[in-house]
């Protein structure tokens, strides 16, 4: 719990401490243009055109280059249920290293390791409750602590599959993560999307 706590907020730092130096940079040349003009023109004052063009070229880079970090704090907060689920797939690999068949439900994965849930899948509800311990119960699926990912677990074939999917009030912006494990070749694998799929969030084959 405080591990994925602790991913969320350096997340959210990160995208508070890129944001700033971001918009200073966006304006400090827009300032050196009030300047040279309140130089020049004294005691005139600023026309309503460059008042309004101003605003603009303000309006115009933010709407660029905000997105732009608001989606590198997104992907930032991937890599939590990505670490998960290649924790999933080793403990996956020494159950059926044990036992020669592949693990079922968080029980079996609990023999390894611990695995924790938030109660609900929302952020702001998880932030403000503590975890439920899936380790001994039989589930398939479970949501990460922080709230943000629904986690599916699944036998597809010859491949045990994980799937990290974002929670309803995340799915507009969130990243998916795919991961699958076959015993038959011994391939493990862990893919974290590049798109937006909300939902949808795809099989992957090992």
């Amino acid at each position: 719990m405080e591990h994925q706590s602790l991913g969320y907020r350096a997340a959210d730092f990160m995208r508070r401490l890129l944001l700033a130096p971001l918009i200073l940079a966006l304006t400090s040349p827009v300032q050196a243009h009030i300047k040279g003009i309140y130089k020049s023109q004294k005691e005139d004052g600023f026309s309503l055109v460059e008042l309004i063009v101003v605003v603009m070229v303000i309006g115009i880079l933010s709407s660029i280059a905000i997105p732009q970090f608001l989606s590198i704090s997104d992907k930032a907060r991937q890599k939590e249920p990505a670490l998960l689920i290649d924790t999933y797939l080793k403990a996956a690999q020494a159950y059926y290293t044990e036992y020669s068949e592949l693990p079922k439900h968080t029980r079996d994965l609990g023999l390894y390791i611990t695995v924790m849930s938030c109660r609900k899948d929302y952020p702001k509800y998880c932030k403000s409750n503590p975890p439920r311990d899936y380790s001994t119960i039989t589930s398939i699926s479970w949501t990460t602590v922080d709230g943000f990912f629904d986690i599916y677990m699944r036998r597809r074939g010859d491949n045990l599959t994980f799937r990290a999917l974002p929670v309803p009030v995340y799915e507009s912006t969130g990243y998916g993560v795919s991961g699958c494990y076959n015993p038959q070749t011994g391939v493990k694998k862990v893919v974290s999307h590049i798109k937006r799929l909300g939902r949808a969030v795809p099989f992957v084959n090992c």
